[in-house]
Order: C-alpha cells, then sequence, then structure tokens
C-alpha cells in the first residue's frame, strides 16, 4: 500500500512540474496542428453535451477510453487559450480533457514501466527510471495527442499483471473496448511465446487465452454492431490492396518519417536489450524471440491500417522492450567492475 500511495504522489507531483507538456498537447489538439483522430464529438455525446456524436468504425468502439476521460471533462477547469478558432465552450473542453488524459497516461505509462523493472525483474533504481524515461519517449513515436498513450498504459499494466492471470484478465477483455491495439499485442506476443517455448506455455497459456478471447470479442463486436466506416477491415479479398497502397505510401518523405523510422527505432532498443542485458535474468518476461513482434505488428498494420499508421502501431508493443533496453543502457555506462551478477525475483513470485 505504501508503495502505490508512493506511486500516485509521485505521479502527482510529475503531473505539476511537467504541465507545459499538457498545454502543448492541448493545443496541438484543439488548433488542429496536425492530422488526428478527433474524439472530441464522442466524448460530448457521453457526457450528454451539445455538439456530440457517436463515432463510426473503429472509433466507436472505444468507448471505454471515453469513460476514463469522462471525469476529466467534468473536473477539469475552463482553459482559456488565446487565439482559439471558433470553437464552442463544449469542444474546447472536452479537447483539454482527453489531452488530460493522454497526457497524465504519458506519465504514468513510464511510471509503470519503472514498477515492472522493479517488481518483476529486480532491476537497480537508476536502471528502472531509464526504462520509465525511454518508455514515455518512445510514446511520443504514436499518436500522442490522440488516445495512444492510454492505450501503452494499459499495455503495460497488462505486463505488469501477467503474473496473475485472473487480473490479466479482468483488464485485457474490458480494454479490448479502450483500444483494440491492447488485445492485438497481448493476442501476437503470448501466442508468439506460447508456440516457441514449452515454459512459457505452461507460464502464459490463461493470459494468452484471455488475449485470445479479447480479439475474439471484439470481432464478433465488428460483426454485429456493424459501425458504418473502414469497411475494408473486415474485406479480406481486399487486404492485398491494402498492402500495396501502405507500402507505396511508406516509401515516401513522409512514409519513412511516420512508419519506417518508429519501426526502426524500436527495433534497434530491442536489439540493445538482446544484445548488452543478458538474457537469462529477463527470462521469465523477456526473450530474444519478442523480437518477432515488431514485424508482426507491421504486417498487421499493413492489412488493417491505411498509409501512415504502422509507426504508431508497432510502437503500442515498446513496453515490452524497454525494460531490457534499460538494462542494458545501464551496463554500458557502468564499469566491468560494477556489473557483478544480480539475483532477480522469478515472474512466478
Amino acid at each position: 500500500m505504501k508503495r502505490w500511495l508512493c506511486f500516485f504522489a509521485v505521479l502527482a507531483a510529475l503531473a505539476v512540474a511537467l504541465e507545459p507538456v499538457f498545454f502543448t498537447i492541448d493545443r496541438i489538439m484543439v488548433f488542429n496542428t496536425v492530422p488526428r483522430d478527433d474524439y472530441a464529438p464522442f466524448l460530448l455525446w457521453l457526457a450528454h453535451a451539445p455538439g456530440g456524436t457517436f463515432p463510426g468504425s473503429p472509433y466507436g468502439y472505444r468507448i471505454l477510453t471515453m469513460v476514463a476521460a469522462l471525469p476529466l471533462y467534468h473536473l477539469l477547469p475552463p482553459l482559456h487559450l488565446t487565439n482559439l478558432p471558433a470553437l464552442t465552450p463544449y469542444y474546447v473542453r472536452a479537447t483539454a480533457a482527453l489531452a488530460a488524459l493522454s497526457y497524465l497516461s504519458l506519465i504514468g505509462a513510464g511510471m509503470l514501466a519503472y514498477r515492472l523493472a522493479r517488481d518483476r525483474t529486480g532491476l537497480p533504481r537508476p536502471d528502472a527510471v531509464t526504462s520509465g524515461v525511454l518508455l514515455s519517449l518512445l510514446i511520443l513515436y504514436t499518436q500522442f495527442f490522440g488516445i495512444d498513450p492510454f492505450a501503452v498504459l494499459l499495455i503495460t499494466a497488462g505486463l505488469y499483471l501477467l503474473p496473475r492471470p485472473a487480473w490479466f484478465a479482468a483488464l485485457i477483455i474490458p480494454a479490448t473496448f479502450a483500444n483494440e491495439k491492447i488485445a492485438i499485442v497481448f493476442a501476437l506476443w503470448l501466442t508468439l511465446r506460447c508456440v516457441t517455448s514449452s515454459a512459457d506455455r505452461r507460464r502464459f497459456t490463461a493470459p494468452c487465452l484471455a488475449a485470445l478471447a479479447a480479439i475474439a470479442i471484439y470481432l464478433a463486436a465488428l460483426l454485429l454492431l456493424h459501425l458504418p466506416g473502414n469497411a475494408y477491415q473486415l474485406e479480406p479479398g481486399g487486404y492485398p490492396a491494402t498492402l500495396l497502397a501502405n507500402l507505396r505510401a511508406s516509401i515516401s518523405a513522409r512514409g519513412l518519417l511516420l512508419n519506417a523510422l518508429p519501426v526502426a527505432v524500436l527495433l534497434a532498443i530491442g536489439g540493445l536489450g538482446w544484445r548488452y542485458a543478458g538474457r537469462q535474468e529477463f527470462a521469465d518476461l523477456f526473450r530474444p524471440i519478442d523480437l518477432l513482434m515488431i514485424p508482426a505488428l507491421v504486417l498487421v498494420a499493413l492489412v488493417l491500417t491505411q498509409f501512415f499508421q504502422t509507426g504508431r502501431l508497432v510502437m503500442h508493443a515498446a513496453p515490452i522492450y524497454v525494460v531490457p533496453a534499460a538494462a542494458a543502457i545501464g551496463r554500458l555506462m557502468r564499469s566491468p567492475r560494477d556489473t557483478g551478477q544480480r539475483i532477480v525475483p522469478s515472474l512466478r513470485q
């Protein structure tokens, strides 16, 4: 209890100390300075406020993210930004609530990565801090001015809860309706683990089944509710054409920046962790086979998204790689005589 009270106290302190980041996110969103998915009307619909509309697919299935933002809509004071375009106060308030959710999620994901490093792999505090900072920086490759940071936060929470299958299932199944990328990441990762390792099959069968059940529930929702929009995602015959269109877009300057660069960065971070961090210490939670997750997510993005979404989708897997990468950075910065063997707790403990 003391540990988690400290966790939320530090989260509150960082939220106050780093408030310029929040205003930067809010301004990016409210001034529409970059292309983004606008969820403010969805939040207004949930709040029964003027200007609210229920969105189509896939946005309408992410209703639990709006539920998470709803308290912020009611609690945040009005923010009087200068040079605002002609927007209703309800829209400005909803956008600020979504910006606050992304901002708090960005900080919270980093702090949860710190706890993951400390509690699940026994890393020393400096290395654990590095893992948290690294994850927060990698979130900037996602649509951090949207709802992606909240999804990364829930993925990090899922990694932390992995030793407790019941708690993991209680998170992963409803989280599918916060963002379907959460279930996609865990279903791919845990299936890969269970297929390639008998030890992982014994350890991760229950979480893997929970992740696959989450995917099945999401697909059932797609078929039963059938919200309008993005119909190509339910037409496998069109996947080759979507794949080719996305590959053409990826070789443009914008594609290289938004698609290829984040993938290369995550591959480099993953490779750094497995090359220098050592493997045995992290065998319970991290294995070199996890690097195959990156091309698997690239393929999913190329057939299920359009144009410039590959990099941000792949970066949702960043929580898997930041802990070994942080350990590697710590070892490279210390002299050889200071990097003695450290006994770490098992994931099963």
